[in-house]
């Protein structure tokens, strides 16, 4: 192989003030060909962002783990939480199939068209502005049409029954191809941590340092405030080391919580209920009695301005202990005032308490 010397006897950011002195001394870089289709290369900042395949995250985790393992058992205890890869089980598993569409001349083609029912869902989203859009039917594991080879009739079936709109937009040969496809995936819930960073010159950042499903946007949104962070450290730190670690102060927490909220959004059956539905109602209940005290729905938080994850966990925790403050005093009010009302009827009747209350 051919490996060129690349020459690199400072780690300075390169994009801060050339009057900075922090480096970090190193060997010379080098740059090798290793064959045809790879390459081994040493740079001065590494950025991971290869989404859910999380190679670089992964081998962050090998490597705590190796590092921990070669500890003495008394330095073990001492050392910092080592980083790893929070996994959750799906327990609401989400499959899809892609449904190209060709809406007609007289539908709009700047709008996302949906349709939701308890058995699937579909989303149509623009692909360019000719009036080709890709559909999203999302369905649930087990469902007979989230499988590969599926009936193209009963598809067909299905689409005529559910979906009439967007059945007519599907001809045949297109119900065959998508009845044949293999069904997709969403992604599960991941986060790591505690630190987004390795060494000096390596941060991870998108989908491979927080996964979440396809939601109200916060994946691509939080993706590219991740981008965001990271370029304003880079401008404000004297070097690369500093601002990796920067960016972990900032956002490694805000990772963590972002996964957190999102999976609470998407528990099945009665957890969903009680993680998400329920909250939604009493959110909308005591915001509507006392906008000044309570505020809106999670969902109305996340969409608001100037408030990262952080901000709209702990206030929806306070909104929380105030709601059961109030409902656990309404259930108190409600006992002791049916008590004192049975002790008023039975002076009045002459009858005893457990009288009335027989």
């Amino acid at each position: 192989s051919k490996c060129e010397s690349i020459s690199s006897s400072s780690r300075e950011n390169p994009t801060a003030s050339a009057a900075s002195t922090a480096t970090t001394s190193s060997p010379d870089d080098v740059l090798c060909d290793v064959d045809e289709s790879s390459f081994t290369l040493f740079a001065d900042l590494l950025i991971a962002a290869d989404g859910t395949s999380r190679t670089v995250a992964n081998q962050m985790q090998s490597s705590d783990e190796a590092a921990r393992q070669a500890m003495n058992p008394v330095r073990r205890l001492f050392t910092k939480k080592r980083f790893q890869v929070t996994r959750y089980e799906d327990d609401n598993q989400r499959i899809y199939k892609t449904i190209p569409l060709a809406l007609p001349e007289d539908w709009r083609h700047d709008l996302n068209y949906s349709a939701r029912t308890n058995r699937f869902n579909i989303d149509a989203l623009p692909a360019d502005d000719k009036g080709n859009y890709c559909g999203v039917l999302l369905l649930k594991k087990g469902d007979a049409l989230a499988e590969a080879n599926t009936d193209a009739k009963e598809l067909r079936a299905f689409f005529d029954e559910s979906l009439p709109q967007f059945g007519a937009l599907i001809n045949e040969e297109q119900m065959e191809q998508i009845a044949k496809k293999p069904p997709s995936f969403l992604p599960s819930f991941r986060f790591v941590g505690p630190r987004l960073h390795q060494g000096d010159r390596t941060v991870i950042l998108g989908d491979c340092a927080h996964t979440v499903k396809p939601y109200f946007g916060l994946g691509a949104n939080s993706a590219l405030e991740d981008v965001s962070v990271l370029g304003d450290v880079l401008k404000e730190t004297p070097n690369t080391s500093s601002a990796v670690q920067e960016f972990t102060k900032r956002r490694a927490k805000e990772s963590e919580v972002l996964v957190k909220i999102s999976r609470g959004l998407d528990r099945p059956g009665l957890l969903g209920f009680a993680t998400f539905v329920f909250p939604l109602i009493l959110d909308s209940i005591f915001n509507k009695l006392a906008p000044q005290i309570f505020a809106p729905n999670i969902i109305s938080m996340l969409q608001r301005d100037g408030l990262d994850f952080r901000d709209v966990q702990n206030r929806k925790r306070m909104d929380r202990a105030g709601q059961m403050t109030v409902l656990a005093t309404g259930f108190y009010g409600a006992g002791v005032a049916a008590r004192t009302l049975i002790r008023v009827l039975a002076r009045v009747t002459g009858r005893g308490n457990t009288t009335i209350v027989g």
